[in-house]
């Protein structure tokens, strides 16, 4: 990855997910599916699952190698089945994209092939930091309309 387009990605982090305290420094590595391990200001590292909306602090080093290395972790970081389908209805992503869910999608869970789409990785941030800001205090089972403004 090239030192300006982690700039974009780390910008993005600062501006979409600030609601989060973190202050986002350098993306250490994002799967094909636009989940990132990232390290902050002060050198601890942390995962954005922008599926769920969280930014969960993993601490050092060590501790982030030891999250990584974790059955669970690896096979929702890996995304098999969804890479799989996506790359066969909808090709390789770019340089610099994704795939995710539509933003419909990913507000309702709704893992369903047909709602996957390639994504640049910097406009994933901001949709999905912006989802999680707005949806973080609702209780399971919420009602949600989603309006995308481009």
């Amino acid at each position: 990855m090239s030192t300006l387009e982690e700039g974009r990605q780390v910008h993005a982090l600062n501006a979409a997910w600030s609601w989060s305290g973190v202050r986002f420094a350098q993306v250490v590595a994002h799967s094909l599916m636009g989940h990132m391990l990232v390290v902050d200001d002060a050198g601890a590292f942390h995962y954005v699952d922008p599926d769920l909306g969280e930014v969960t602090r993993l601490g050092t080093e060590a501790e982030a190698q030891a999250h990584m290395a974790r059955d669970e972790t690896k096979a929702i970081w890996r995304a098999d089945a969804l890479v799989d389908a996506a790359t066969m209805r909808l090709g390789p992503p770019a340089m610099g994209e994704v795939y995710s869910l539509t933003p419909e999608a990913l507000v309702a869970g709704d893992y369903a092939h047909e709602n996957l789409v390639r994504v640049d990785l910097v406009r994933l941030i901001h949709i999905t930091g912006e989802i999680a800001r707005q949806t973080r205090d609702l209780p399971d089972g919420a009602l949600v309309n989603v309006k995308v403004v481009d």
